[in-house]
């Protein structure tokens, strides 16, 4: 199907832009885009939401942890390409969506909407970003649409949690209950059904801690959504795909 004007004047754009300031995709190198046309084009394939269950808990994600959704999730992430935020956050929209579905149809309307809480980022790494980086991307995927769910940031980082990368289990475990309720959310987190978002699912480890942190506070977690699951793979090599569990 021929390119609309609107797109071959964004891809004109684009290569005068690449003259100025050479860039290269971030997913397989091919110069002049930040992420070029074809890898832009594996990642907006039809999405097919990913279902798993950690303890019990539906758990919805865009994909899985590679390819171009994962090279663009981390120049997003860590190295400062904001930028991808609009391209990440539609990836995100239809699991953040469908768990709101979920999350609403089990709540009668006389009772609370449900509440879209995102993981807490630490403080050194919000102010290394410059933003929090998966506030950005729920307020991406709900652009345009209507969700009938408040969002709030309700959950902390407590004192000596560090990133979660190449800790062992037992240490991942141990370092993800360094979350907990901010005082101030507690009234408003009691007694509602929560939809809880993360970038990238591992082990389940830091939703694990946050949900016990939410429970623990009167609320009831429904719902998981990610963008992505980091498949862990079982003795012979082959991917654990039927649930996401430590």
């Amino acid at each position: 199907m021929a390119d609309s004007p609107a797109r071959r004047l964004r891809e004109l754009m684009l290569d005068l832009s690449a003259l100025v300031w050479p860039t290269s995709c971030v997913a397989c190198g091919a110069a002049d885009r930040d992420c070029c046309r074809t890898c832009r084009e594996r990642l907006s394939e039809p999405p097919e939401v990913m279902s798993r269950e950690l303890d019990g808990v539906t758990c919805l994600a865009r994909g899985s942890y590679e390819g171009p959704l994962r090279a663009v999730l981390v120049a997003f992430k860590h190295d400062g390409r904001v930028g991808f935020s609009a391209m990440l956050g539609a990836e995100l929209r239809a699991p953040l969506l469908s768990a709101v579905r979920l999350a609403t149809e089990r709540t009668p309307r006389a009772l609370l909407a449900p509440l879209i809480v995102t993981m807490p980022s630490r403080p050194a790494g919000v102010r290394r970003r410059g933003y929090r980086h998966l506030d950005v991307l729920v307020a991406a995927a709900l652009r345009g649409r209507r969700a009938p769910a408040l969002r709030a940031r309700v959950l902390r980082t407590t004192r000596g949690r560090i990133g979660q990368v190449g800790l062992r289990a037992a240490e991942r475990e141990r370092n993800a209950r360094r979350i907990a309720i901010k005082r101030s959310a507690r009234r408003l987190v009691r007694g509602r059904d929560i939809v809880l978002v993360d970038d990238i699912i591992t082990t389940g480890a830091s939703m694990r801690a946050a949900r016990e942190a939410l429970e623990q506070a009167g609320a009831q977690v429904a719902v998981m959504v990610a963008l992505c699951v980091a498949e862990r793979q079982d003795a012979s090599g082959v991917p654990a795909k039927s649930r996401v569990k430590s």
